[in-house]
Formats: structure tokens, sequence, C-alpha cells
């Protein structure tokens, strides 16, 4: 009954748990010795004792795990020792260790005077320990199993004064309080009686609380089953649960869906129902404190952004600079993947029907054939030069007015951020971005139509020459650089504002953000799928800007501003024209930015802003599966004391009264 854990599960604490451990460590710290923070066994109860145990009497049984952690016999714990005990409850046998060594001090076996009275009605068991002057741990972990067994059997017995196998809702939840992790005030205390026997029947039986006990023995068993299963579907039946996962016996999942869904013999539930089950039991696991403490969470995770404010001013340039390379490498990389694809887009919106001549390209795909038979693969990349130049401060900033004016409008206190104030802040971060892209895209454009240009006057008297971009900067002049503009802001304001609020979204609500640490998959699949309506909502303004910022051939209709490219591409070509190119510019939008956003994120955690090396985003299953399995460990170590001191077995326990004085 006590809950057994496999391999993958007593590794060495990783780098986030021990920083997560040292900070509560700080907080409960109550002493100081040789100028270090220390704990005393007041402290460490509360540091350590799960929620569940409310029982006054039961809290100072877990002072006798002091003697584990402090093992230079000081009578306060360093932080070491501290952590170094965490790491021993992720053991596999700590559930057993722990009251053995408890009991045992320094010793390889038990002395067995006294120890009878575990047995309970175990006649066998009573015989094996009479017949022992000691037991070594192997046989001692087997019979404190069993005699918890035994007291469950007992408990149940004593509870049913009618001997009729069952027993009422209250007296379930009194004798499952006494052996599992259970909040008599939490949901699932409150939904028990929907497991009584029948509909009409006020009884539960004793498989029943069997099962259920068991079942709330290790909740970290429901995490790796629901976790099993999560990716597959948002709702699932008994029947497909019972199939996926052998971690549970069919009453026990028969249990967990009733008090998940909240319904009497239900037949299904939805994932949310079953993450809201174990986050229940992981509450009533985690120290009171730790569990009630929101508040302090936040109010870290604020100051910690304050100080991250407090940069000086040589340090807050540094900082800037190590964004804006962030910003260019992860730009560049991305403007680099997806270049010959923009460039196929570029020619197809820049294709007129009412012109001189036929149609150079069907479609997108003939475009790149042709593209690649008459000017070769480097042709697909003309132009990639200004636009890896002009991409670092477009991205830099973009990038930063994004985050800058999101942290500002975001709730301190919640953490939340308002849908409108976050459409803003994107909105923000594409009006910043056209002093840069404006010149860049137009530069871009007419060294990606200049191919085209070429064919068309191969054999002519005066053919055109091929022109760098240097040459075009200086034909186009400082003016002539943001000619277009009021349409690139028409299209970079708007795409900002659809993407950055669709990133957040995706990576929080479909990624989960902030229960896991993102995979680099999830970051690229986050930023693509984010790319895609923004890309193509705003198609329109880009095949005006390009129409602006293209020099007409010879019989082409030419336009003189915003409203009279938009009026005369309706007349002449008709609603559809707005959206040439929209295909490819999806294709080239939402692969770009998902690499972009993705290298972004992956350079900041590889190579962090010196000073900024704090804790990566766990992921939260695997934080809470963790706290599960040694919380629950820990319990039913105190649980086994419980046991060994109803028999009048003797093992050192603290004076509670006077440790707590002398911490005072």
């Amino acid at each position: 009954m006590i809950p057994h854990r496999s391999a993958t599960q007593s590794s060495p604490l990783s780098a986030n748990d021990a920083a997560r451990f040292s900070e509560i460590f700080d907080r409960y710290a109550d002493s100081v010795s040789d100028g270090s923070k220390c704990m005393s066994p007041v402290a460490f109860i509360n540091a350590v004792v799960p929620a569940a145990v409310l029982s006054e009497g039961k809290r100072p049984l877990y002072a006798s795990f002091f003697n584990v952690a402090d093992k230079s016999g000081r009578g306060l714990l360093t932080k070491d020792d501290f952590i170094r005990f965490q790491s021993l409850l992720r053991h596999n046998d700590a559930a057993f260790r722990l009251p053995f060594h408890t009991a045992a001090g320094s010793k390889d076996s038990l002395d067995t005077s006294n120890l009878s009275g575990i047995a309970g009605g175990d006649k066998a068991s009573a015989a094996y320990i009479k017949s022992k002057a000691a037991i070594a741990f192997p046989e001692f972990s087997q019979l404190i199993d069993s005699a918890r067994t035994e007291h469950i059997r007992a408990a149940f017995a004593k509870a049913d004064t009618q001997g009729r196998g069952a027993t009422t809702v209250d007296k379930i939840l009194a004798v499952a309080c006494e052996f599992a992790p259970l909040d008599p005030d939490s949901i699932i205390s409150h939904r028990l009686a929907l497991l009584t026997e029948s509909p009409d029947s006020s009884l539960v039986g004793y498989p029943t609380l069997l099962a259920l006990v068991s079942l709330l023995s290790n909740p970290a068993k429901i995490r790796q089953a629901i976790d099993g299963i999560a990716a597959k579907t948002n709702s699932i039946s008994i029947d497909d649960f019972v199939s996926t996962t052998s971690l549970l016996s069919p009453l026990e999942v028969r249990i967990l869906f009733t008090l998940a869904a909240g319904k009497s013999s239900a037949e299904s539930a939805t994932l949310a129902n079953l993450e809201e089950f174990v986050d229940i039991c992981h509450k009533s696991l985690v120290p009171l404190v730790v569990s009630n403490d929101k508040e302090h969470a936040q109010k870290t995770e604020s100051s910690s952004s304050h100080a991250k404010q407090q940069r000086s001013i040589m340090m807050e340039a540094a900082f800037q600079g190590y964004n804006f390379v962030v910003g260019a490498i992860a730009g560049g990389i991305g403007a680099a993947v997806v270049y010959p694809i923009d460039l196929v887009k570029t020619r197809m919106q820049n294709q007129r029907v009412a012109v001189v001549g036929e149609m150079l390209y069907k479609n997108s795909i003939d475009c790149f054939r042709k593209v690649v038979r008459n000017e070769g693969i480097l042709g697909l990349y003309r132009g990639l030069g200004p636009q890896l130049v002009g991409v670092a401060p477009e991205k830099a900033i973009k990038l930063t007015v994004n985050d800058f004016v999101r942290a500002r409008l975001t709730n301190r206190k919640t953490g939340e951020i308002q849908f409108t104030s976050e459409l803003f802040s994107g909105a923000m971060a594409g009006a910043s971005q056209v002093v840069f892209t404006n010149p860049l895209e137009i530069v871009k454009i007419r060294l990606q139509i200049q191919g085209e240009l070429l064919k068309e006057t191969t054999g002519q008297s005066a053919p055109i020459v091929r022109r760098g971009a240097v040459t075009i900067v200086k034909e186009l002049g400082l003016l002539g650089l943001y000619k277009g503009a009021s349409a690139c802001l028409l299209r970079d304001v708007p795409f900002s504002a659809i993407y950055f609020s669709c990133y957040s979204h995706l990576k929080k609500d479909l990624f989960h953000e902030g229960e896991r640490r993102l995979s680099v998959i999830d970051l690229l699949l986050a930023g693509a799928i984010a790319g895609m309506p923004a890309a193509y909502l705003t198609t329109p303004a880009d095949v005006i800007k390009t129409r602006l910022q293209v020099v007409a051939k010879q019989g082409e209709t030419t336009y003189s501003g915003l409203i009279d490219a938009a009026r005369k591409i309706y007349k002449e070509e008709g609603f559809k024209a707005f959206f040439k190119g929209g295909a490819a510019r999806v294709l080239r939008s939402s692969p770009q930015f998902g690499t972009t956003l993705m290298c972004y994120e992956l350079i900041h955690r590889l190579v962090p802003f010196p000073g900024d090396e704090h804790r990566a985003p766990a992921d939260h299953h695997m934080e809470q599966k963790s706290d599960l399995s040694s919380q629950a460990a820990l319990f039913y170590a105190g649980n086994a004391l419980q046991i060994l001191h109803n028999a009048n077995y003797k093992f050192g326990r603290f004076n509670m009264a006077s440790a707590a004085k002398s911490s005072s």
C-alpha cells in the first residue's frame, strides 16, 4: 500500500529542483550559524510537512526526520542538508528508508523490542517479529507495508459497526484521511458520496476504500497515466483509459473518473477534470504555506523582474546590444530560410493582367521554375544581401518594442495582460519597424524584379544594366526610400498585432507554456501557425505596397498613392488581385517567423545575458510528478512512524515544545 516508484524517479535533483528547494530553504530558514542561514526543527516541519497533515498531534512526528537530515548532529540544518534531504525523498525506497533510519539510527538493523505491536491482528507478522531479536531494512519494509494494510482493515472494521462490509461516507472519509494525503475540505472529499454502492444507498464498500487509499497513495502514477493520453484526445472514456495504462486497477480508474468528473458512475472525463484531480492531490501533499502562497511567488517574480530593470546605464546599453545581436542572428536565419519563397511572392504580386504583352508566370510554381531556368539557383536569392543587412535592426526593434510595451501593460500582481493590450503591443512593434523595413523592402523588391527586366530587354538596342543595392539607394534618395511607407504601415501594424497576440496565446493555450519547458518543435510550430493568419489577412496591403515601390514598365499602370493604387487595382484586376501571392506570402511568413522566434528564444536560453542566468522555465508536469512522488513518500514515512508510535515503539521523537522555545 505504500507507493512504489519506478527507477526513473530515483534520479538526483535537477538544476531546477535544486534551485527551487534552495528558494524554499531561504524562505523558511529561521536561524543563523557561522554567518549562514540555518533551519530549526520547527522550520523544517513547516517546510516539509504535507498540507493534508492537519493534526497538531501528527505534525511533530515529522520532526523525527530532522535527525535523518541533520548529518552533523548540530540541531540545525544548512541549505546543503535540506537539499540533500529532498534528494533522499526521490529515492525509490524513501517511504521505507526514512522511518527505518529514524527508528534504527545509524544501525543496520532494528531492535524488535515492542515492535510486535505494529502487526495488529496479523498473527503471522507478530510471530515473525517475536522470533527475531532484530530485523534488517528489507524485512522492515515488508512488515511496515503489511502493517499499514492491517491498520486500514482494522480502522474500517471499527467503523463498520454493523459488519456489512460497508460504512457511511463520513466514516470512509475519516479512515481515508488517516491513511492517505486527503484534505477533508477538498472537492475530492466532498464528492466521496458519489462512491456509494448504489444511488439509493448511503454506504461505501470496503473494496472501494482500499482502491481509494491506493489511488491517493501515489498520485504520481495518475499524473503519468494522464501524460500518456494527453496528446491523443481532450476527453476519454474509462474503457479507453484502462486500455491505455496499466498503472491503475479498474476500480481505481472508476473511482478516479467518478471523483474527477463529479458524476456518479461516470463513464468518461475530460483531461481538465483529471488535471484538476491531480492538482488537488498535489496541493494536499506540498507544505501548507507553499500550497497557499501564490502571492509570494508573484511577488518574487515581480521583484525579480524589477531587479532586472535596475541595471546601470552601461549594463542596460550592453543588454540592448545583446538583444540586437540575438535579433539580428535569429532574423537573418529566418530570412535566409524562406527568401526564395519571398522572391516568388514578389514577382507574382508585381505581375499585371491589363498590360501590354503576355503573362510571364502562370502560378507560383511556374514562377519558381522559370527563375531557376533563366537565372539559375542564385536567382532565387537575388536581393538577399540587403535583406540580411536590414533584417537586423528590423527584428531587433520589433521584438524589443513588443516586449517593452507588453511588459508595461501586464498586470504585475497577476501576470495577466488583456487581449486589447496584446494587440496594441504588437501594433506598436509593427509601426516602429517601418523606419527600417520600408527602405529595405523597396531595395529588395527592385533587385528581385530586376531579373525580369534584364530578360525582357535582352537583345534590345538599350538593354538595362544590372544595378546593385548601393546604386539603387543612390537613385532613390532619402525620400525615395520611403515611397509606399503608408502601405508598409498598413501591412506591418496589423501583421504584428495579429502575429504577436496569436504567438503568445498559442504558446500558453495550445503548448501550455508555464506548465512545462517548450521544446524546439513547440516554439517553431507556435511561430509558424501564428504567421499564417497574420500573413494572409495583410496581403492586400502588401500588394499595394509592392505596386507603389516597383518601377512601372512601359505600358503598365502607375499609381500616385495608397488610395489611387487600391482603386486602380480593383478597377482593372478585380478584388482577387488584392490577394495575389497570398499563398506564397503565407508559405514565406509562416516558416520565417517560426524560425526567427524559435531561434530568438533558443539563443536567449543557450547564451543568456550575464546576470540573467535565472532558473529556466520548468516542465510543470515533470516537476509536479516529482513533488507528488517525493511528498507521497514523506507522507507515508510519517504514516509508518505513526504506526510505530501507536505500537508504543520508542524511536526518539522530538519534544516540539522545547524545540520551538529554542528556535525562538
